[in-house]
């Protein structure tokens, strides 16, 4: 390695040079200390996303006309260009869309499925549960469902073509970029799974090593397979010789995936949920994206508390936010799956009334002993998931906006990249329950549950706030705390993002530790302690807490503000 470094030094020199006139397409840049909460202005239009690449493809295409559907599909492209560590073609996910001459919200299910072989005791060998087999295996990868749910989007709402709104990931692709901080500490992190997976000659490692801060990171086979596509659709993916070499990788792991899974896939375009707080209204995903739901059932709970009179950060804020979020596990387990195979109560889980017989059995100033109530029987749902995801938000000329969150799962998904192909293949099959009688157990061509969350907040009949975030778990933990930090405690939209998280969850009705950033005041977290909260601090900027990125709308046509989490390398743009 240490023979290439003046090489790699003169190439990023070179890429610093190329990336130049990007740096001032923004009309605001990060401030030097990317920690400091920085708002991203505009006038008309909006990109922010997980990466300053991926936010520049989206911008080109709002500004050559495209519309707000075509800039979110650019966007999410280059990210898988940008960075594939978090999601891409081997992945699925949600989006939110407003069309705002036609005043409508839609919600396009682009999930990965099960294979049609899956059943739920799939990960068991001789009556034990083989956890490496929901990770790192065949039998971890879902059908992918990106690709499909982007052209759904682009041929229905969209004015473009895939082969126009790929130009730029193909271009990131194959010219490369310096590797960041955060890219080369996450390879680092998961350099014994892609060695294992996919080889010390793998896309992803560096002369069969990680990638350290300044290589040049390039991936030419996934510039290949990106311009495949374009010229012969998504047909190639689904049923062509890209669909072979995925089932023959999957297969060749041990998974069950065949051609027929692929190519039987179809995204779904499905009614939004819909609630409010106060007066403004929440739009976001139904199940099985199940933190949509968790959010409006967060919103609803605090709907009725004087977060004022206790404040930003109080004891009782934080207090009461961890309670409910540890019954809401219960209902998660209890109730959440796949809506076309389980009976999930949504209208009764995110009714006014289910909110405040929660908050009934919160103590004002100490830990319950359990959080199952008579009704509720604990099923585990693997709550200490560790998905690793990305969020990307766009708001057009025109008033349209996409939300947009997509995976692979955890970082760098389950290492499998198919042969010649660039991509990682998710292990989203890890999101299904470890509990065979779950109502999220494994099942022949079922969604895994998902606690994504994008949404579109409006306030007054107008849009307001685009928000969305990853982090598994944390979020729709996180994403309640952004809206409350703005709404009900006065931060701006990056100061509210960048504010410290905390996060907690229940398993077998028993309390977990209230995970919290260093950040939060010693004597808040003394104060808990003796309520019987157990502390956890995690670092300050963890990526635990996941990624958040949002766009504020500003009332009459104030304009647009952008937030994006320097918990990963968010960025947005716009004009």
């Amino acid at each position: 390695m240490n023979r290439l470094k003046t090489i790699t030094i003169i190439l990023s020199i070179g890429l610093l040079i190329w990336l130049g006139p990007f740096r001032l397409f923004a009309e605001n840049q990060s401030p030097t200390d990317k920690h400091k909460p920085h708002d991203f202005r505009a006038t008309k239009a909006m990109v922010v996303a997980a990466h300053p690449l991926a936010v520049k493809a989206g911008v080109q295409i709002l500004r050559r006309g495209g519309n707000a559907i075509d800039a979110a599909i650019a966007t999410a492209a280059a990210l898988n260009a940008a960075e594939p560590f978090a999601s891409g073609i081997g992945g699925g996910g949600f989006m939110v869309v407003y069309l705002a001459k036609e005043k409508k919200v839609t919600v396009i299910n682009f999930r990965e499925r099960a294979p049609a072989a899956s059943q739920p005791t799939m990960f068991h060998l001789n009556g034990q549960l083989q956890p490496k087999w929901r990770r790192t295996h065949g039998l971890a990868v879902a059908v992918p469902g990106a690709l499909a749910g982007w052209n759904y989007a682009l041929q229905k709402y969209g004015t473009l073509s895939l082969g126009e709104v790929f130009k730029e990931a193909i271009k990131i692709a194959e010219e490369g970029f310096p590797v960041s901080d955060t890219f080369s500490s996450i390879n680092k992190d998961e350099y014994e799974k892609l060695l294992e997976m996919d080889g010390e000659d793998s896309c992803y490692l560096h002369d069969g090593f990680p990638f350290e801060p300044g290589d040049i990171f390039r991936n030419p086979s996934l510039a290949k397979t990106l311009r495949l596509i374009s010229v012969r659709g998504p047909e190639v993916f689904y049923k062509g010789e890209i669909a072979q070499k995925i089932v023959q990788a999957v297969q060749e792991k041990g998974g069950i995936m065949t051609m027929e899974d692929l190519s039987s896939y179809q995204p779904l375009e499905t009614k939004p949920l819909r609630s409010t707080y106060k007066d403004f209204e929440i739009w976001t995903i139904p199940p099985p994206g199940s933190g949509g739901l968790h959010i409006i059932q967060l919103l609803s709970i605090f709907e009725n508390l004087p977060l004022k009179e206790w404040g930003y950060l109080s004891p009782h804020y934080i207090h009461y936010f961890t309670e409910a979020l540890r019954f809401l596990f219960a209902d998660r387990a209890r109730y959440l799956g796949d809506p076309e195979f389980v009976k999930v109560p949504v209208a009764k889980l995110i009714s006014k009334k289910y909110a405040r017989s929660i908050i009934e059995k919160i103590k004002p100033e100490k830990v319950a002993t359990t959080y199952l109530s008579n009704e509720l029987f604990y099923r585990d749902l693997n709550s200490d998931e560790v998905e690793n995801t990305t969020h990307l938000c766009v708001v057009d000329e025109q008033g349209n906006i996409v939300s947009l969150t997509q995976s692979i799962n955890h970082f760098f998904g389950s290492g499998i990249v198919p042969e010649g192909t660039g991509f990682l293949l998710n292990n989203h099959m890890d999101d299904f329950s470890r509990d065979p009688k779950s109502p999220n157990a494994p099942g022949s061509r079922r969604h895994p549950l998902s606690s994504m969350g994008p949404l579109i907040l409006f306030h007054q009949g107008e849009p307001f706030l685009v928000l969305g975030s990853p982090g598994g778990t944390r979020i729709f933990s996180s994403l309640t705390q952004i809206i409350l930090n703005i709404i009900e405690f006065g931060l701006g939209l990056d100061e509210a993002i960048e504010a410290p998280r905390f996060f907690s969850y229940s398993v077998n009705g028993q309390a977990r530790p209230l995970y919290v950033e260093k950040r939060i005041p010693a004597p808040v977290l003394d104060q808990l302690r003796q309520w019987g909260h157990q502390i956890s601090l995690r670092e300050t900027y963890d990526k635990y807490f996941g990624g958040a990125q949002g766009i504020l709308i500003l009332p009459r046509g104030q304009g647009l503000r952008g937030g994006a989490d320097s918990r990963r390398d968010g960025t947005g743009g716009g004009y």
